[in-house]
């Protein structure tokens, strides 16, 4: 392994439980109620332009204003988030490590920079990356595998040299089509659900080391 890509949401922090909280008070302020079935068909794994075009249907949204309501949620996600926000479990050490074991690293998100921005800072983490990628810095989102391999690319890497830790099916499709071994992280799904599409399954960085993990391949 000479690199090492992490999603955002769900891998460096457990956001999801918090966007899950942002959207339902979203709806709600927009008058639109969202049932469970309805968060689960139309919100979860989705990108935020098809999500706000669900929510405001009937209405022809450009893409500017598609992005300026979805950045409207996400500030509202920020703001709920902000006194509760924690790294997943045991990530700082293993960025440590990786960092001491010289192997590169990369941020590949489909939130918007204001999200990246807000979780590494609060976090303490930016320095632990190399490469910081955004939905803003890529054509076509999650399951495309674009801004994996823009990642790579940028990495100096190959997929074979690679290894992408994702949490959610959309962006493990993502992971698996750009060539690089995927590392499942059980905070979206469970265990089982992960070891089915993952190369490896994680519930959590605590104890996890470079070598161990090279080793558990």
């Amino acid at each position: 392994m000479l690199a090492a890509i992490f999603d955002m949401d769900g891998v460096i922090a457990d956001t999801n439980p918090y966007h899950t909280i942002a959207w339902r008070e979203y709806y709600r302020r927009n008058g639109k109620p969202l049932s469970d079935a309805d968060f689960v068909k139309y919100v979860s794994g989705n990108h935020n332009k098809a999500i706000v075009a669900h929510l405001f249907d009937g209405q022809t949204l450009t893409d500017e204003e598609a992005y300026r309501l979805g950045d409207e949620k996400e500030a509202l996600f920020r703001e709920l988030y902000a006194p509760h926000i924690v790294p997943v479990p045991g990530l700082p050490d293993f960025l440590e490590a990786l960092r001491q074991a010289g192997i590169k690293t990369a941020v590949g998100t489909s939130a918007p920079v204001e999200n990246l921005d807000f979780v590494l800072e609060k976090l303490g983490l930016r320095d632990y990356f190399d490469v910081l990628l955004h939905e803003k810095l890529v054509q076509r989102p999650k399951p495309d595998p674009e801004i994996y391999s823009k990642a790579m690319e940028m990495l100096g890497v190959s997929p074979a040299d690679s290894l992408i830790f994702e949490d959610s099916m959309t962006g493990i499709r993502a992971a698996r089509a750009s060539g690089a071994r995927v590392v499942g992280v059980a905070t979206t799904h469970t265990t089982d659900q992960l070891r089915a599409v993952s190369d490896y399954v994680i519930r959590d960085f605590t104890g996890l080391t470079p070598e161990g993990l090279m080793a558990a391949l």
